[in-house]
């Protein structure tokens, strides 16, 4: 049985020995063309026939050239490159808007730094003192509850089961109190 062990490992090393120096080029390494646009998804195009969307890898479907690649998106001018060998093709195109069709820069045209409104500042206030106050509240309420819980299972008192329903269900209405001085905060903030 030893014998068997010792010849599987001898095997297991010249099979490494042997495999791991022939893989050093990486042999899983694919050659793929590489179109990519700006603006992305833009149609691509090789000899009128569709391939796909930017950003594309792909292979050549065949060995014939020259081949006309073709980008182009709604709104900007076409970009048509010829391409004479079989070499690989890495390339970003930049396509140029036609006129009067985009805006350059959509963010920084119609950003705005402020509300067209002021906030109200009065009821952003008070919904903040009343999540705060109903936070604190539930907080305090479950932590009542809590003790009574403990002192009841300690004791066996029903009156500490009674006070514990009574803070759980006050905590309870606290944590509605909350969130609704959250949602309206929220809403005093944000909507214009």
């Amino acid at each position: 049985m030893k014998l068997r062990t010792e010849i599987f490992f001898c095997f297991l090393a010249l099979f490494c020995a042997v495999s791991i120096p022939a893989q050093s080029a990486d042999s899983l390494r694919l050659n793929y063309n590489y179109i990519n646009s700006v603006p992305q998804n833009a149609y691509i195009y090789i000899n009128n026939g569709f391939i796909g969307n930017t950003p594309l890898y792909f292979f050549w479907s065949d060995s014939t050239f020259p081949k006309q690649v073709k980008v182009s998106s709604k709104g900007y001018a076409d970009v048509v490159e010829l391409v004479e060998s079989s070499a690989l093709i890495n390339k970003t195109f930049t396509l140029i808007p036609l006129k009067g069709t985009h805006k350059l820069n959509l963010v920084s045209e119609e950003r705005q730094l402020y509300f067209e409104k002021p906030r109200k500042i009065i009821p952003i206030i008070s919904s903040a003192v009343i999540s705060l106050g109903a936070g604190a509240s539930a907080y305090h309420f479950k932590s009542l509850a809590i003790d009574n819980r403990d002192n009841y299972e300690v004791t066996g008192d029903p009156e500490a089961l009674d006070k514990k329903k009574k803070y759980d269900l006050l905590s309870g209405i606290s944590i509605v109190v909350f969130q609704a001085g959250l949602g309206a905060l929220i809403y005093f903030l944000l909507i214009d």
